[in-house]
């Protein structure tokens, strides 16, 4: 029958994004393009829970048989005291993005350590054994310290503004991991000996930022081995110019949103998403980012 809607019906599973605020989100585009592609039958829309709700609201989505949620500021640590059971990784991050209904309860995951794994590895640069500078230690400095640390790198440096901000996290890290892990100021990162990575999770070439980069003297590139350049701000900073401009290989943060979410949807789904896969869907996002947003 011409012009009804069969796409949603009584089967069709509901998946949220919740924060506030949340009307910015990319993610329901993500996911329904997801769900279009792999001919999946659900649906995924984004909630606004103010911060004195959320309690509530998780308790509802699990009455309510909502089989996936993503959580975003300013909520990532508060939902994981309403959790039936928490990731290491997430542990580690002490944040949580991604929540799966179980019998149980919610259980929650942090993808963004997934999501720049897969960024790194599907632009080919391989982090184990690898010295990493990161520069910034707030929420996706986190995850991308997880992250460097879990994949096995060789030594790790957190460079921030503010030192004390960094030594907390690498005080976290270390009660899960064992490899080398160093702090400094953001405007000591000259005196290291070397550097194969810099990962970028600043807020340094976003916004009123836009024209700033936290590696002011580009002679940091070639005098410390730089070999890749990984920026978690989308789209292109000043960073990845001038590193692509002393001929760096880069990459700039959408990769590491779309993958993040693939990774929410390899939880939900207990399935994985092959290289290609991945690869295809992140260019087609891309593309509708580029035209539309």
């Amino acid at each position: 029958m011409k012009n009804v809607n069969t796409s949603v019906n009584g089967s069709t599973e509901v998946y949220a994004v919740i924060g506030c605020p949340i009307s910015h989100s990319f993610s329901p585009v993500i996911h329904n393009t997801m769900a279009e592609r792999l001919g999946r039958n659900f649906i995924y829309t984004a909630l606004r829970v103010e911060p004195e709700a959320l309690e509530s609201a998780v308790k509802g989505a699990y009455a309510l048989g909502i089989r996936g949620i993503n959580v975003t500021v300013p909520h990532k640590k508060a939902v994981m005291d309403m959790l039936c059971a928490i990731d290491k990784r997430a542990l580690a991050v002490g944040a949580v993005n991604t929540l799966k209904y179980t019998e149980n309860g919610y259980e929650g995951y942090n993808t963004d350590v997934i999501g720049s794994y897969y960024a790194l590895k599907n632009a080919g640069y391989d982090i184990r054994d690898k010295a990493v500078l990161l520069t910034g230690a707030g929420g996706a400095g986190n995850a991308c310290a997880v992250m460097a640390c879990d994949s096995g790198c060789r030594s790790l440096t957190i460079a921030n503004r503010t030192v004390e901000k960094a030594e907390e996290l690498a005080d976290n890290l270390r009660k899960h991991y064992s490899c080398d892990i160093n702090t400094m100021r953001l405007a000591d990162i000259h005196s290291l000996e070397k550097c194969d990575i810099i990962i970028n999770a600043t807020t340094l070439g976003f916004g009123d930022k836009r024209a700033l980069t936290p590696i002011e003297d580009r002679s940091f590139f070639k005098d410390k081995g730089v070999e890749f350049v990984f920026d978690v701000i989308y789209p292109k900073t000043r960073l990845l110019n001038e590193a692509e401009e002393e001929g760096i290989p880069t990459l700039a943060g959408f990769d590491m949103l779309v993958y993040q979410a693939l990774a929410a949807e390899e939880i939900w789904f207990g399935e994985k998403f092959d290289i290609d896969t991945q690869k295809e869907i992140c260019a087609l996002l891309w593309e509708y980012y580029k035209e539309n947003m």
